[in-house]
């Protein structure tokens, strides 16, 4: 089938759009690794998550305002706008995760051993944003090969799942303030959260790139 340059043009101009914002979850959870372990970058890093969480916002905002105007020129639109809320849901939960890991020093968790913990899941966080932002920008390069990084973000989070229920027995056999416990819970179930979340974003942009 024909693809006119009209088309052509409009798709760049969408998938640019998710490549930022893919561009900002990076830049997000980078900040929110400089937060483990070191209580003097905390404010900054935490202040600079919630900017691009506000960038992101705008940059979805755009996305809308550019697929309406576009109509039947984009044919899955539907697909690109679920992506386009997924990524702006990733960047609030890691925002948020990122508020409750603020409240809580690295001595008060450090001393219980889970300082490693915490940097190892969080360095997996990474890894696998890093790939789902290869993801993305595969959609402007060739569609067809975007796929063949899924089964690596697949790997990263199955890693991050059996190291957070580890990590949580640990805290459970470990920790003593019942407070702390509860925040260092809370704070792991998150992280796994943002992990499954990037896996079903992965399968998204999966959906997006067929369209294309």
């Amino acid at each position: 089938m024909y693809v006119g340059e009209p088309e052509i043009q409009a798709k760049r101009k969408i998938l640019a759009v998710l490549i930022d914002e893919c561009r900002k979850s990076v830049d997000a959870i980078r900040e929110f690794s400089k937060m483990i372990g070191d209580s003097g970058s905390v404010d900054e890093s935490y202040l600079k998550i919630k900017n691009a969480a506000e960038d992101v916002k705008g940059y979805r905002r755009a996305l809308t305002r550019s697929l309406a105007e576009l109509g039947s020129m984009i044919i899955n639109k539907e697909d690109i706008m679920r992506a386009a809320y997924q990524i702006e849901d990733l960047l609030d939960l890691i925002e948020g995760t990122a508020f409750r890991l603020k409240q809580l020093t690295p001595e008060r968790y450090s001393k219980y051993g889970l300082n490693d913990a915490f940097a190892k899941l969080t360095d997996r966080l990474i890894e696998m944003i890093i790939k789902l932002n290869d993801m993305v920008k595969m959609l402007q390069i060739n569609p067809e090969k975007a796929v063949d990084i899924l089964p690596g973000i697949e790997l990263i989070e199955k890693d991050i799942d059996d190291t957070y229920r580890q990590t949580l027995v640990d805290a459970f056999n470990n920790v003593n303030d019942a407070k702390l416990y509860i925040l260092i819970k809370d704070i792991l179930e998150r992280i796994d959260e943002i992990s499954d979340l990037v896996l079903s974003i992965s399968d998204s942009i999966m959906i997006v790139s067929i369209g294309l």
